[in-house]
């Protein structure tokens, strides 16, 4: 099981590294089997804007873009992805940048002009889910992404995972609430859970609705249920 520490942040004021949640969890009996810092290897990678896009001189795949990257002057990029138009806002790995595929980003030329670092997929980025197109294309941010700030902020990587490898007694824990539970009690904190509200205006009734019976009354008292209707099924949210 994975879970996010800033989610578990929300409910819970904790000013701890993920190490260290990590470390009270498993010295709890509930072992996290790794810290996955997400924005590892994105720490130069930051957006940037097309604003020009000419033809190489001395190619006919490669392009030469001019990027607003947040600064003064404009930075000279070399790319052969198909998929670039100007105006577009995509991730650029500067100079120095060490990207997650292990790519190291250096000053260069591409058959004679400079290019000042990369426009990256998501491949070269590690990021699993990403339309196709972006696999081997450039990774098109949305037009109303910030320019010059951390990719990592504005794709919801600045996150450390835990991996936890919980037994079945754990049921409690499968959760990020009952995580939020045990790491209160570890720290001697109070979690801040939202209110949920549930909407019982139904004029129906779920006894009409499901039928429960106990076959074994001395091993099961009682056993309750709630009907839940009107429920939609979307994909998940790309932060989560």
């Amino acid at each position: 099981m994975q879970v996010s520490t800033k989610w578990l942040k929300d409910y819970i004021d904790i000013d701890k590294t993920a190490d260290d949640i990590g470390e009270k969890f498993t010295m709890a009996g509930i072992p996290v089997e790794n810290v996955v810092h997400a924005g590892e290897g994105l720490e130069k990678v930051i957006t940037g804007k097309i604003e020009e896009i000419k033809k190489h001189p001395d190619s006919d795949h490669l392009l030469v873009c001019q990027m607003d990257v947040g600064e003064k002057d404009l930075l000279q990029i070399v790319t052969g992805a198909p998929n670039v138009e100007e105006g577009q806002v995509v991730p650029v790995a500067l100079v120095g940048a060490h990207l997650p595929n292990g790519q190291k980003i250096s000053k260069g030329k591409l058959r004679g002009v400079a290019s000042n670092g990369m426009l990256c997929s998501s491949d070269e980025l590690k990021i699993e889910v990403a339309p196709e197109d972006y696999v081997n294309g450039i990774y098109i941010l949305p037009e109303d992404t910030p320019i010059g700030v951390p990719v990592a902020e504005v794709l919801g990587l600045d996150d450390d995972i835990l991996e936890f490898e919980l037994t079945a007694n754990r049921g409690d824990c499968f959760s990020v609430f009952g995580l939020v539970r045990e790491l209160a009690v570890l720290t001697d904190k109070v979690p801040k859970f939202p209110e949920i509200e549930v909407r019982e205006d139904s004029d129906k009734n779920s006894a009409d609705m499901i039928q429960i019976k106990i076959d074994a009354p001395d091993l099961c008292s009682r056993f309750s249920a709630r009907v839940l209707t009107d429920v939609k099924l979307a994909p998940s949210p790309e932060w989560m």
